[in-house]
């Protein structure tokens, strides 16, 4: 297990869904902190999820699977990030710009 707050993970979801469940799916999105919607179709939905460790990806995942008519929720990508490189970004961007 990882420090909460250490870590930041970025994950794609692919939600497959019936077309009446896509107004559904946005609005879970909509309504929770980290997700987002990304590309939606009539059937098919992706998502971003962003945050500071698993229990949030976990947590999104399975509001998503709850909502009426989505018949797979899929994780398709989790990449890891240290806290401390995504925060040294924004000085080596400004470094870089100032010379």
């Amino acid at each position: 297990m990882s420090d909460h707050g250490q870590e930041w993970h970025i994950a794609s979801l692919v939600v497959r869904h019936r077309p009446e469940a896509a107004g559904a799916v946005a609005a879970t999105a909509a309504g929770t902190n980290g997700l987002d919607l990304q590309l939606q179709d009539t059937t098919c939905s992706v998502l971003l999820q962003e945050g500071d460790g698993t229990r949030g990806l976990m947590s999104s995942i399975e509001l998503l699977q709850a909502v009426p008519g989505v018949l797979t929720v899929n994780l398709v990508y989790h990449h890891v990030e240290s806290r401390s490189e995504i925060d040294a970004v924004p000085g080596q961007i400004h470094q870089e710009c100032t010379g």
